[in-house]
Protein backbone atom coordinates (compact mmCIF):
# COMPACT_ATOMS: atom_id res chain seq x y z
CA UNK A 1 0.00 0.00 0.00
CA UNK A 2 1.79 3.16 -1.26
CA UNK A 3 1.51 6.12 1.35
CA UNK A 4 -0.81 8.79 0.94
CA UNK A 5 0.38 11.93 -0.55
CA UNK A 6 0.10 15.31 0.60
CA UNK A 7 -2.62 17.39 -0.71
CA UNK A 8 -1.09 20.49 -2.94
CA UNK A 9 -0.70 23.74 -0.62
CA UNK A 10 -1.07 22.14 2.77
CA UNK A 11 1.28 23.29 5.34
CA UNK A 12 -0.16 22.24 8.10
CA UNK A 13 -3.07 19.43 9.62
CA UNK A 14 -3.60 18.92 13.29
CA UNK A 15 -4.50 15.70 12.43
CA UNK A 16 -7.73 14.08 14.45
CA UNK A 17 -7.53 15.90 18.18
CA UNK A 18 -9.47 13.89 20.89
CA UNK A 19 -10.98 15.18 24.02
CA UNK A 20 -7.95 15.26 26.56
CA UNK A 21 -7.85 14.21 29.99
CA UNK A 22 -9.99 16.54 32.07
CA UNK A 23 -12.93 16.35 29.38
CA UNK A 24 -12.72 12.56 29.19
CA UNK A 25 -13.14 12.45 32.78
CA UNK A 26 -16.08 14.80 32.63
CA UNK A 27 -17.96 13.01 30.21
CA UNK A 28 -16.83 9.01 31.19
CA UNK A 29 -18.23 10.43 34.62
CA UNK A 30 -21.86 11.37 33.13
CA UNK A 31 -21.76 8.22 31.27
CA UNK A 32 -21.37 6.16 34.40
CA UNK A 33 -23.85 8.32 36.18
CA UNK A 34 -26.40 7.96 33.89
CA UNK A 35 -25.88 3.82 33.63
CA UNK A 36 -26.02 4.02 37.34
CA UNK A 37 -29.55 5.67 36.70
CA UNK A 38 -30.93 3.52 33.93
CA UNK A 39 -29.83 -0.01 36.11
CA UNK A 40 -31.43 2.17 39.04
CA UNK A 41 -35.04 2.29 36.71
CA UNK A 42 -34.49 -1.43 35.56
CA UNK A 43 -33.96 -2.80 39.24
CA UNK A 44 -36.39 -0.98 41.07
CA UNK A 45 -39.49 -1.58 37.87
CA UNK A 46 -40.14 2.54 37.72
CA UNK A 47 -39.77 1.53 33.61
CA UNK A 48 -43.72 0.87 34.52
CA UNK A 49 -44.89 3.96 36.05
CA UNK A 50 -42.08 6.31 34.23
CA UNK A 51 -41.61 5.28 30.42
CA UNK A 52 -40.50 8.96 29.79
CA UNK A 53 -37.93 8.79 32.25
CA UNK A 54 -36.21 6.01 30.88
CA UNK A 55 -36.44 6.94 27.24
CA UNK A 56 -34.93 10.50 28.11
CA UNK A 57 -32.51 9.24 30.08
CA UNK A 58 -31.36 6.49 27.55
CA UNK A 59 -31.24 9.50 24.86
CA UNK A 60 -28.99 11.25 27.04
CA UNK A 61 -26.63 8.64 27.19
CA UNK A 62 -26.33 8.05 23.44
CA UNK A 63 -25.71 11.61 23.09
CA UNK A 64 -23.29 11.93 25.35
CA UNK A 65 -21.72 8.97 24.12
CA UNK A 66 -21.60 9.88 20.37
CA UNK A 67 -20.22 13.27 21.69
CA UNK A 68 -17.58 10.92 23.30
CA UNK A 69 -15.87 10.57 19.72
CA UNK A 70 -15.99 13.75 18.55
CA UNK A 71 -12.84 15.37 17.40
CA UNK A 72 -11.81 18.20 15.97
CA UNK A 73 -9.12 18.64 12.96
CA UNK A 74 -7.74 22.07 12.06
CA UNK A 75 -5.83 22.55 8.45
CA UNK A 76 -3.88 25.06 6.87
CA UNK A 77 -3.61 25.47 3.14
CA UNK A 78 -2.04 28.46 0.98
CA UNK A 79 -5.73 29.60 0.72
CA UNK A 80 -7.59 28.80 3.47
CA UNK A 81 -7.83 27.50 7.25
CA UNK A 82 -10.03 24.73 7.38
CA UNK A 83 -12.33 23.85 10.94
CA UNK A 84 -13.50 20.78 11.54
CA UNK A 85 -15.03 19.43 15.03
CA UNK A 86 -16.71 16.13 14.00
CA UNK A 87 -19.68 15.62 14.25
CA UNK A 88 -21.64 19.07 14.05
CA UNK A 89 -19.30 22.04 12.44
CA UNK A 90 -17.38 22.78 9.52
CA UNK A 91 -15.53 25.82 8.83
CA UNK A 92 -13.49 27.66 5.87
CA UNK A 93 -11.86 30.49 6.77
CA UNK A 94 -10.06 32.77 3.78
CA UNK A 95 -6.87 33.21 4.45
CA UNK A 96 -6.79 36.73 3.30
CA UNK A 97 -9.93 37.31 5.68
CA UNK A 98 -7.55 36.44 9.19
CA UNK A 99 -6.12 39.63 10.09
CA UNK A 100 -3.90 38.07 12.93
CA UNK A 101 -3.22 35.36 14.92
CA UNK A 102 -1.45 35.03 18.27
CA UNK A 103 -1.10 32.01 20.91
CA UNK A 104 -3.02 31.94 23.94
CA UNK A 105 -4.01 29.03 26.28
CA UNK A 106 -7.17 27.36 27.38
CA UNK A 107 -6.99 27.14 31.05
CA UNK A 108 -9.51 24.24 33.25
CA UNK A 109 -12.92 25.03 32.64
CA UNK A 110 -13.07 28.89 31.80
CA UNK A 111 -14.07 27.94 28.54
CA UNK A 112 -15.81 24.33 28.51
CA UNK A 113 -15.29 21.71 26.13
CA UNK A 114 -16.12 21.06 22.12
CA UNK A 115 -18.07 23.68 20.39
CA UNK A 116 -18.30 26.88 22.59
CA UNK A 117 -19.70 30.46 21.61
CA UNK A 118 -18.75 33.25 23.99
CA UNK A 119 -16.99 36.93 23.89
CA UNK A 120 -14.11 34.78 22.88
CA UNK A 121 -15.81 34.12 19.39
CA UNK A 122 -16.34 30.28 18.52
CA UNK A 123 -14.29 28.01 20.32
CA UNK A 124 -13.02 24.67 19.08
CA UNK A 125 -11.95 23.34 22.53
CA UNK A 126 -10.50 19.63 23.13
CA UNK A 127 -7.83 20.24 25.93
CA UNK A 128 -6.65 22.59 28.62
CA UNK A 129 -3.32 23.97 27.27
CA UNK A 130 -1.50 25.77 23.96
CA UNK A 131 -4.08 27.50 21.71
CA UNK A 132 -4.68 30.00 19.16
CA UNK A 133 -6.75 32.92 18.98
CA UNK A 134 -7.96 33.98 15.52
CA UNK A 135 -9.02 37.51 14.36
CA UNK A 136 -11.03 36.72 11.26
CA UNK A 137 -13.97 38.80 11.69
CA UNK A 138 -15.31 37.60 15.11
CA UNK A 139 -12.98 35.42 16.79
CA UNK A 140 -11.86 32.11 16.77
CA UNK A 141 -10.01 30.33 19.43
CA UNK A 142 -8.19 26.76 18.73
CA UNK A 143 -6.99 24.23 21.73
CA UNK A 144 -4.05 22.69 20.15
CA UNK A 145 -3.58 20.19 22.63
CA UNK A 146 0.47 20.80 22.72
CA UNK A 147 2.89 23.33 22.10
CA UNK A 148 4.56 21.66 19.54
CA UNK A 149 1.08 21.55 17.63
CA UNK A 150 0.82 25.22 18.72
CA UNK A 151 4.16 26.38 17.10
CA UNK A 152 3.87 24.44 13.50
CA UNK A 153 0.40 26.34 13.47
CA UNK A 154 1.70 29.39 14.01
CA UNK A 155 4.54 29.39 11.86
CA UNK A 156 2.15 27.28 8.51
CA UNK A 157 -0.15 30.47 9.02
CA UNK A 158 2.81 32.89 8.53
CA UNK A 159 4.09 30.98 5.84
CA UNK A 160 0.47 31.87 4.64
CA UNK A 161 0.94 35.65 4.92
CA UNK A 162 -1.28 35.87 8.18
CA UNK A 163 0.06 38.31 10.17
CA UNK A 164 1.41 36.37 13.94
CA UNK A 165 2.27 37.98 17.22
CA UNK A 166 4.22 36.10 19.70
CA UNK A 167 4.29 36.59 23.50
Amino acid sequence: MSPVPKRAGLLFDSGRMFYGRLPRAIVGGSALLLVGILLAIALTDALQSEPVAWTSISCALILITFLAFGFSRIQVLENEVRLRWFPFYRRRIPIAAIRRAAPATVHGLRYGFGLRFGAFGLGIIQDTGPAVQLDAGRGYLLSLGSADRQARFLAALAAAGVNVQRF
